[in-house]
């Protein structure tokens, strides 16, 4: 067997391969429907986590504040017992208003905080609940669909296998020129020649390059680029 052949045969393991792993990757409508219930009950839980994240970040930041303005408050109030006349005894009157204004409209924000919060926790309970039983579900419809796929990935294995003993008897360079136009030309990196032309694009091949396919040598499409393979009527 020439090497193109054996590129040929690569060529056809690889393109079966990838067929299987094709079916492989298709959910079953069984599971699929599922799936997206799965799917978009983990998101809406996510975005509750998240929520109930950025309240906790927002409640952390607002106690620390509290905390600053409610020792502010008492350093004012103790100052408030050491002044010396009406002057000093209004502006330490206007800092103990403002501040305690500024405590109650955090401690607003805290209660606030929280009532979303507890909502938000509630919201996420129920759904949790709901989410154990969907989870079920789930790992059965995924264990069953699974399970349907031993034969496809039989197969698989046997193309791995057989592919990897092929890559073994065709020279390294000749190994890496298919394997870099597979992966530049739609995983097809050899194209039968049918009919005088390439049957990945169609451009015509010319008798010169016909006859160079004749005689097994190495022949590029001069249209795609592929490595051309003659073939025969029951390849």
């Amino acid at each position: 067997m020439s090497d193109v052949d054996k590129l040929w045969e690569l060529q056809t393991v690889m393109t079966a391969l990838n067929e299987r792993e094709k079916q492989m990757a298709v959910k079953p409508e069984s599971f699929a429907e599922v799936d997206r219930e799965y799917q978009g009950a983990s998101e809406e839980m996510t975005r509750l986590q998240e929520q109930l994240e950025t309240l906790s970040r927002e409640r952390r930041k607002v106690d620390g504040e509290l905390s600053d303005q409610q020792e502010l408050l008492k350093k004012y109030q103790g100052t408030l017992m050491q002044v010396k006349n009406q002057q000093q005894y209004a502006a330490a009157w206007k800092e103990i208003d403002a501040t305690r204004k500024h405590v109650k409209e955090l401690e607003e924000s805290v209660l606030k905080n929280m009532t979303e919060a507890d909502g938000l926790q509630s919201q996420l309970d129920e759904r949790q609940d709901g989410h154990n039983e969907l989870q079920g579900r789930y790992d059965a419809a995924h264990a069953e669909w699974q399970s349907s796929l031993g034969d496809l990935r039989k197969e698989a294995e046997k193309l791995r296998a057989k592919a990897t003993q092929i890559e073994g008897t065709i020279p390294p360079r000749l190994l890496s020129e298919f394997q870099k136009i597979y992966k530049q030309r739609q995983q097809v990196a050899v194209a039968r020649v049918a009919s005088d032309t390439c049957s990945a694009c169609r451009n015509r091949v010319r008798p010169q390059v016909a006859q160079q396919l004749k005689r097994g040598e190495l022949v590029h499409c001069e249209g795609c680029h592929r490595i051309l393979h003659l073939g025969s009527p029951t390849s």
